[in-house]
């Protein structure tokens, strides 16, 4: 079974791992959880010394065919061991079966938004709908990348940004949002078509990084799709 996933590199104080530097590690997997006609899953990847190499989703083959044709949200636990090494807490996977305009100018297709949420899900779902104030209360200069710009405020999600940089006519195929509520960043998703996914294609994409971080800990420096034939569920 082939297996395509997300996978967000990490690194603390903007120090990269290297190859050997890695050593000895063990994955640990969440429940898997239906999606389409078969299943995805976390995963996280931590040396035995507890540094985070790899978080991400973990879909199967299948798990991209017989999706429903209306958005549709999942929400995916990940294990214990990958919440005590990194900050995330659960990860919330739409999709968006038709996709949409991608602020300013650009289209996305049908795609999946992967959030990795630094927050608990009680704490998220307990997010209100629009226009609560929580949603206009930006974070402090420096704790989000230069050129996001604020986009559209969600119930149970909170506000987005994004880059300001997709033109009139461009197709977007990726990206990367970051998420805020009440001045906080509270998650990171990469954005990724169901067509790439399905081609199979491999990528790794480094994106923007804020000046100042409010917690300390390992943060995601890059977003890597790739199909992986050894690993199967």
């Amino acid at each position: 079974m082939l297996i395509t996933g997300f996978f967000t590199s990490c690194q603390k104080g903007h120090v990269e791992f290297q190859g050997n530097q890695r050593g000895k590690y063990n994955t640990f997997y969440g429940p898997q959880q239906q999606v389409g006609d078969d299943s995805a899953r976390t995963f996280a990847t931590i040396s035995h010394i507890g540094e985070p190499m790899e978080i991400g989703v973990i879909f199967t083959e299948k798990a991209l065919t017989g999706l429903p044709w209306a958005n549709t949200f999942y929400s995916f636990a990940f294990h214990q061991k990958a919440n005590e090494a990194t900050l995330f807490e659960h990860v919330v996977v739409v999709l968006s079966a038709h996709g949409h305009v991608m602020p300013p100018d650009g289209f996305i297709g049908p795609h999946f938004d992967v959030r990795f949420f630094m927050m608990t899900e009680e704490e998220r779902l307990a997010i209100p709908a629009p226009p609560a104030a929580g949603f206009d209360v930006t974070p402090p200069s420096g704790y989000l990348p230069p050129n996001y710009v604020m986009n559209s405020a969600q119930a149970q999600i909170g506000r987005h940004w994004a880059e300001s940089i997709f033109t009139a006519g461009q197709t977007v195929n990726h990206a990367m949002v970051y998420g805020t509520w009440n001045g906080q960043v509270t998650f990171l998703a990469p954005i990724v078509t169901l067509a790439t996914l399905s081609s199979g294609q491999s990528y790794s994409v480094t994106y923007p990084q804020p000046q100042s971080f409010a917690r300390h800990g390992y943060y995601a420096t890059s977003d890597n799709i790739y199909t992986d034939e050894n690993r199967r569920i």
